[in-house]
């Protein structure tokens, strides 16, 4: 009977890490006698250490340990007991929710996942020294840094409980408590070290550009294309007082955004909807996001307190505007997330832009060189072109004319296949018959360079229009009928003349 009860006890400290019991000792219990527990001037400060090691960290991440509780030894008892650390007692003191807590109501809070504190109740653990790291980034508190190796974070210290918080981080960490205390193992006491795994989420941003009509990054002037940005949101404990989270996207001055009415946010596999003042709404009313644009500028602030999956899919509409950029270097479209990896505290991240080419929107040119054919310098201007992007000539993509250098431009066109065809020649020159087929295609090298950077170049022959001579040529013949015609008029004043003098 007495093996089981100490088997049960066994366990309450090891959850609980408290109790006064006798028991033999398999591990040495080392004490500092001159410092005692308030409360039992028999019981002294126990020297004892052993490791805490924190598993799934990052190796770029740095850890303080804020011990919350002291280990106390009664040799006489030989019983082990705790106490709240100095540090810990200024803050319940000024704690209007736990400014009577004790240490065997310290022992009753539960604990759980990174979301504990969602039951808004002051019963947890998490609930407690989350109010306690919040007070440690505004108060002076002793700490103990942490030794960070590969993706664990650890610390040899005195025996009793340690609130781990990070302190220089991009991820959102939970309050993390890990525990040096002894147990009672076959009624002996034992000091262990304490393994824990890391309460972490991560926050991120990703962009795309995609279409549905034109393939890879290039499109036409004017026409729609979509963005797509997919966020994934930290789970931030409820009781966290820093949950920002902003996603900044800005448009070079090339693009035009199509308005608010165009953004869709999918909050997991639940499509939200968009109200005309910018707000993002579920299906139960929250405002899950609010949206604004200026200045080239689309913000999104989200209220992750309302998301309901860690993946958010944004999509919008965009087109390029006459001022876009021709070319290499594209039209680019550069896209933030500021979001808080400080729950307790205010700190934030903002993550740095993608230099990338995956949300650059590039667009093209055509540049036609007309002349006479056989001599390419004569140079003909005035003729008429309509440009097709199907072979049948029916999906009309624009016009252009040749100026008095014999060339036409035209700019802001994707890649792809299109079908020029002559509508009107030069005076003096021949229309094309059958319609002239190009490929833009950067990648096969097919976009040569013209007089401009990202314009594809090709020439065009008009043929004359040939006039067949006439035998004796046409000056004789002009002469001959004028010469009759003159020969006519004088016949008719002639007789005229002579029925007049005749009635006379």
């Amino acid at each position: 009977m007495k093996k089981r009860i100490l088997g049960i006890i066994a366990l309450v400290i090891s959850i609980i890490f408290t109790g006064t019991i006798k028991v033999n000792a398999a591990t040495t219990i080392t004490t500092n006698n001159s410092v005692s527990k308030a409360d039992d001037s028999n019981s002294y400060y126990i020297t004892n250490q052993a490791t805490i090691t924190v598993n799934g960290v990052e190796s770029h991440d740095s850890f303080n340990a804020y011990k919350i509780l002291d280990a106390y030894y009664n040799d006489d008892a030989n019983s082990i007991s705790y106490d709240f650390t100095s540090d810990f007692k200024r803050f319940l003191e000024q704690s209007s929710t736990y400014n009577d807590l004790t240490i065997d109501g310290y022992t009753k809070l539960t604990s759980g996942d990174i979301e504990s504190g969602s039951n808004k109740t002051t019963s947890t653990l998490d609930k407690l020294v989350s109010a306690y790291a919040g007070y440690i980034k505004t108060n002076n508190v002793n700490k103990t840094q942490m030794n960070v190796s590969a993706t664990t974070a650890s610390i040899t210290a005195d025996s009793g409980s340690y609130l781990i918080l990070p302190t220089v981080t991009s991820r959102v960490y939970s309050v993390m408590v890990g525990n040096i205390t002894f147990k009672a193992v076959s009624g002996e006491w034992v000091l262990d070290d304490a393994t824990i795994v890391a309460k972490v989420s991560d926050a991120s941003i990703k962009k795309g550009i995609g279409s549905s009509k034109y393939t890879a990054n290039s499109f036409t002037i004017g026409k729609e294309f979509s963005y797509v940005l997919t966020a994934t949101v930290p789970l931030y404990p409820t009781n966290a007082t820093n949950k920002i989270y902003t996603i900044t996207d800005t448009m070079s001055a090339g693009i035009s955004f199509n308005g608010l009415e165009s953004l869709t946010i999918t909050d997991g596999e639940k499509t939200l909807t968009t109200t005309t003042d910018g707000n993002i709404v579920n299906e139960d009313g929250q405002v899950v996001a609010t949206a604004t644009f200026a200045n080239q500028v689309l913000t999104i602030n989200i209220n992750v307190d309302n998301v309901a999956a860690t993946i958010l899919t944004i999509n919008y509409r965009a087109k390029l505007n006459n001022g876009a950029i021709i070319g290499s270097t594209g039209n680019k479209n550069e896209v933030q997330l500021t979001y808080s990896n400080d729950p307790y505290g205010t700190s934030t991240k903002t993550t740095e832009i993608d230099e990338g080419t995956s949300t650059t929107a590039y667009t093209y040119g055509i540049e036609i060189l007309k002349y006479a054919k056989g001599n390419s310098n004569e140079t003909l201007n005035g003729a008429e072109f309509e440009i097709y992007k199907d072979a049948e000539l029916t999906e009309l993509v624009g016009t252009f004319t040749t100026n008095n250098s014999g060339k036409a431009f035209f700019r802001g066109i994707a890649e792809g296949t299109y079908y020029i065809k002559e509508t009107k020649a030069p005076e003096g020159y021949t229309t094309l018959k059958n319609p002239i087929r190009i490929n833009l295609d950067v990648e096969d090298n097919s976009l040569v360079e013209g007089d401009e950077e990202g314009y594809y170049k090709f020439e065009i022959e008009n043929e004359k229009v040939v006039s067949l001579p006439f035998t004796g040529g046409t000056g004789t013949i002009f002469f001959t009928l004028f010469g009759l015609s003159i020969i006519g008029v004088s016949y008719y004043l002639t007789v005229k003349y002579y029925k007049r003098n005749k009635k006379a």
